[in-house]
């Protein structure tokens, strides 16, 4: 066989034991895709002793083509909720990982200083310190670009793999730590955290309301919409015995009975102005005359469109009430600007909706399609972007963002907007995690493979235990200062805060760990809006790390 042909073998084969490695776990806690890595090292420690010799520019090849894929596709998977993930809680919840990214960094920089390792080993135990592969991966591409070896940066994914196992322990440790000094009792965190949650949800709900109050009589809705800068919609009325689906010229009378949709901050100021009916159920009520029709957005042409166009006839006999995107339900507003795949929750007869269907699309299978032009002409910006040099100050030679930071920023930027006129940069999850999975594992089980030969050497020496013992302090210091300041002085909900510390570490372990004490989706919900900010600070911060200690 060709060494072609042996490499793309190893690779499957280091690929299929990764991926059982890292299927096993223990008490629900398991290293998962990294598990390729470590099949990847084993494979590449035994390979020279048994004379097989694999073609490098192969193996090159498909490690880089792996973290393009990774890369861009993690980018669009994250990119949506990028922006929104800043407000509310997002932002002190964002400001705490960015602290950590900092502080690991910093204690990173400190460390090498001291002599004791080299740059690129310095870029690997961050990048393994805080479990992050796209780190790596950038740390690697910044290192090609300051004129490293191919031998020289392989040591980054050795002390990569020395550091990833012994974080995901530490980083529990440090959880227990924090709820034992702290004495947090789980249960009362889970109350509060339940309330809160309550009190601030950002969904659109329904609020069954009588106009008991004269100075509205007579008004038309779109007036009294203004009034609240659209924040709700109104659904369904009730005017004596007759269901009604309102518009914006329909006027209020004294004794109206309306269904309004707005989100539960709205509640205090709606209670001001009229009756809240809490024992009346208007939805179900109507629902023999009146239906709620859920219509996805799947035309190209109105992407893009707000919804004033589709609310401006007056002659309509029906309402949209929310706009369902990425789970989060938003006000109709009239600039409310429509997007590939958005669901918009109409309420009206049947027969009355089927024209909106029919503007709209409401076709699942074009949601299901992949769009092959639209993925490739993004990926080929983001290469592009890449190789475009800038100059740092203190560095001779002008640095690229490479195929790490260029794909990563044009796929946020992207999938964040949606679209380009009439290209639609709409991906279908599955599709999407589909490549991303295959790009990391591509990545992992080259990097693995390239790196091995060395590694079983330094993890038996005294250097192995060094970096092992920095790679924890990297970890460990910066959860420990955060957390304890969080937690005495900002009063985080201790869930809340362990699963923001585990989204700044990109540690779904330390994630799961979290999830069993409780049932709560506290920390799923800092994990989840911390990791698209982390995501861009720790491959920004691996390459100004790169490029400041050369």
């Amino acid at each position: 066989m060709s060494p072609t042909v042996v490499t793309i073998i190893c690779l499957c084969l280091a690929s299929f034991v990764g991926l059982c490695l890292g299927s096993l776990k223990i008490k629900g806690i398991g290293i998962g895709v990294a598990g390729v890595l470590f099949a990847g090292l084993i494979m590449g420690h035994f390979l020279p002793r048994m004379n097989i010799v694999l073609d490098g520019n192969v193996l090159a090849f498909l490690k880089e083509f792996g973290l393009v894929l990774f890369i861009y596709g993690l980018g669009l998977a994250v990119g949506p909720n990028i922006f929104s993930a800043l407000k509310r809680d997002g932002a002190a919840m964002n400001a705490t990982a960015a602290v950590v990214v900092l502080i690991g960094a910093g204690l990173t920089a400190l460390l090498y200083k001291t002599g004791l390792m080299n740059l690129p080993q310095a870029l690997g135990l961050y990048a393994g310190a805080v479990t992050n592969t796209p780190a790596l991966g950038a740390g690697q591409q910044i290192l090609s670009e300051l004129g490293f070896k191919a031998e020289q940066i392989n040591e980054t994914s050795v002390t990569y793999a020395l550091s990833y196992p012994f974080t995901i322990i530490a980083g529990i440790i440090v959880f227990i730590i924090l709820k034992a000094v702290f004495r947090v009792n789980i249960t009362n965190e889970v109350a509060a955290y339940e309330y809160r949650k309550a009190e601030e949800n950002p969904h659109m709900e329904g609020f069954n309301v009588v106009v008991n109050n004269p100075n509205f009589n007579g008004i038309p809705i779109g007036h009294f919409l203004k009034m609240i800068h659209y924040s709700m919609a109104v659904s369904r009325m009730k005017r004596g015995d007759e269901y009604l689906v309102p518009n914006e010229s329909t006027t209020l009378q004294v004794g109206d009975i309306l269904l309004l949709f707005g989100p539960r901050s709205f509640f205090s100021t709606i209670s001001m102005l009229f009756q809240v009916d809490q024992n009346r159920n208007l939805e179900k009520e109507s629902e023999h005359q009146i239906q709620s029709t859920s219509v996805i957005v799947s035309k190209t042409s109105k992407v893009g469109k707000p919804l004033k166009n589709i609310m401006g006839n007056s002659r309509r006999h029906w309402v949209i009430s929310r706009v369902i995107r990425n789970g989060i339900s938003h006000s109709p507003t009239p600039d409310f600007k429509l997007a590939f795949g958005d669901k918009v929750i109409c309420v009206g007869k049947g027969v009355d909706v089927l024209p909106l269907v029919r503007y709209l699309g409401n076709s699942r299978e074009a949601l299901r399609a992949t769009r092959f032009v639209p993925f490739f002409i993004g990926l080929l910006i983001g290469i592009l972007i890449g190789q475009i040099p800038f100059n740092v100050p203190g560095v001779s030679a002008p640095i690229r963002l490479g195929t790490s930071g260029g794909p990563l920023i044009t796929a946020l930027l992207l999938s964040y907007r949606g679209s380009l006129g009439r290209i639609v940069f709409y991906t279908p999850s599955v599709v999407l995690h589909a490549f991303k999975d295959f790009g990391l594992i591509l990545f992992l089980a080259a990097v693995g493979i390239a790196s091995g030969a060395g590694f079983f050497d330094l993890i038996a020496s005294a250097q192995g235990a060094m970096f092992i013992g920095f790679g924890i302090l990297i970890s460990v210091i910066p959860m420990l200062i955060v957390g304890f300041y969080m937690r005495a002085r900002k009063k985080m909900n201790y869930l809340t805060l362990c699963g923001t510390l585990s989204g700044s570490m990109s540690n779904t372990s330390m994630l799961t760990f979290i999830l069993n004490m409780s049932n709560a989706d506290a920390s799923t919900l800092g994990y989840s809006c911390v990791y698209p900010i982390t995501l861009f600070l720790r491959i920004l911060t691996a390459q100004m790390l790169g490029i400041w200690l050369s």
